[in-house]
């Protein structure tokens, strides 16, 4: 291949090469798995924004929503049950996958129980120095978690171990921050303070529809009927409201059946899941233990279903123009109100739309990310020396030079050398660019 097609088929950027650790916890349906969710919308908006991340995924099996361009999927079957998934890592197997012909500048880890295991992998066997921020979709705080060994000092000591991690609310780090304050001392409570940074899940502006005005009776509770999700509450309040009226069903789709008439466990594909929620009446947002954020919630209101709200910080973050509710009777009577009064169920769909609209755009937090990521890149260090400069000089020659060949040009390097800093040293030079490929290549281009 002549350099001149090499740059007419290539993409050539000053890539940074991302290693995502994943967080799987419903394998049996990969798809629906909540980070399976996050990690793809967040890559999605990232491309919108830029051209110059490419990403290795750590997935159980290959998967067609994550097969973006600018991503390489290893295989990497994992435990899902919580404990196990977070005290299980194969050293070797990851030691295979992320060998020396890559390069990772950032691990991007959603499981922070682990961060100490890969970077002693990383540190230990490989050529390879990133540098660490993530997102933590759950902690085993006392009052949640339903196993008798919690991990939740194993997931601080992973935070500390970041330089930022992302959470779904405010309210949630307050917790975490907390409970962590009777293990640790000040200074690790201060900088885990520092280091965990809320991320409200939001919504796509283009996902948000018109309200419509007439809608059906349904009510409808779109979140996993667990305990930590109160349903058990949900349901008396329903039995409550059934006594004084008959006039509406109840649509639970994450319930696997029902034996009440009045229940429907209709389960669709995305779009058709929408278009139900369009014509529900009221959503209702039940008491969580956990404090974290609830994207059934924004899926209703951003389709024109407005919810009412169990009166805590976590509901308050998400949508202050809500009605709540901190009693049963109180949620009867609400539910009664919507049921009675469409104008005044219309309305408020409207209001909580323009929240959304003006606080809630996920595309707004992700360009967040995107300066986070650069900073971090550009924060670390550099190494210009003389090897720095033959390298250069290897590159211009050749005009196109992998990672692998650069270490066998006579450089004495042996498996011990980091190359990060040499990498980020070659990226800053104005002629010297990455592609974006799964395997890195250096290309000099005289601009």
């Amino acid at each position: 291949m002549t350099l001149a097609k090499f740059f007419t088929d290539q993409k050539y950027a000053k890539t940074i090469r991302i290693l995502v650790y994943p967080n799987i916890t419903f394998s049996k349906n990969l798809a629906k798995d909540s980070y399976i969710q996050v990690i793809t919308n967040m890559i999605t908006e990232l491309n919108k924004i830029r051209d110059d991340l490419y990403f290795y995924l750590v997935l159980p099996e290959f998967l067609e929503m994550l097969d973006f361009h600018n991503t390489s999927q290893y295989i990497m079957k994992v435990p899902t049950y919580p404990p196990t998934m977070r005290s299980h890592f194969d050293v070797e197997k990851f030691r295979k996958m992320f060998g020396h012909d890559l390069d990772i500048d950032l691990v991007f880890s959603h499981l922070p129980e682990h961060t100490h295991a890969v970077k002693n992998v990383m540190s230990n066997v490989t050529h390879h120095d990133p540098a660490y921020f993530g997102y933590c979709h759950w902690f085993d705080l006392d009052d949640v978690v339903a196993w008798s060994l919690p991990s939740f000092n194993q997931n601080i000591l992973g935070l500390l171990e970041m330089d930022r991690c992302y959470l779904n609310t405010q309210s949630q780090k307050n917790l975490v921050l907390n409970q962590a304050s009777n293990v640790f001392n000040k200074e690790n409570v201060a900088r885990l303070d520092d280091i965990l940074t809320p991320q409200h899940l939001g919504v796509k502006e283009i996902d948000i529809v018109e309200p419509l005005q007439n809608t059906d009776n349904l009510i409808v509770f779109n979140h996993r009927p667990d305990t930590y999700k109160d349903f058990n509450n949900f349901m008396r309040i329903l039995e409550d409201l059934r006594k004084v009226r008959q006039d509406f069903e109840v649509w639970i789709p994450l319930l696997e059946k029902s034996t009440e008439s009045w229940i429907t466990t209709e389960k669709f594909n995305k779009q058709r899941y929408y278009k139900k929620l369009q014509r529900c009446r009221v959503g209702f947002s039940p008491k969580q233990v956990y404090g974290g954020w609830s994207v059934s919630t924004t899926d209703g209101i951003m389709n024109g279903c407005p919810y009412i709200m169990y009166d805590a910080d976590y509901y308050h973050e998400l949508n202050p123009t809500a009605d709540f509710f901190n009693t049963n009777d109180t949620a009867i009577h609400l539910l009664n109100k919507y049921l009675d009064d469409e104008n005044y169920r219309n309305k408020q769909s409207v209001i909580s739309q323009n929240y959304l609209k003006e606080n809630l755009i996920y595309e707004n937090e992700i360009l967040k990310m995107s300066n986070y990521i650069t900073d971090l890149f550009n924060s670390q260090k550099r190494t210009n020396t003389e090897v720095t400069k033959k390298l250069i000089a290897i590159i211009k020659e050749r005009g196109q030079i992998t990672k692998t060949e650069l270490f066998s040009a006579n450089l004495g390097w042996g498996r011990g050398i980091k190359f990060g800093p040499y990498r980020r040293a070659l990226l800053s030079n104005p002629n010297i660019y990455d592609i974006i490929d799964p395997i890195p290549s250096y290309c000099w281009k005289n601009d």
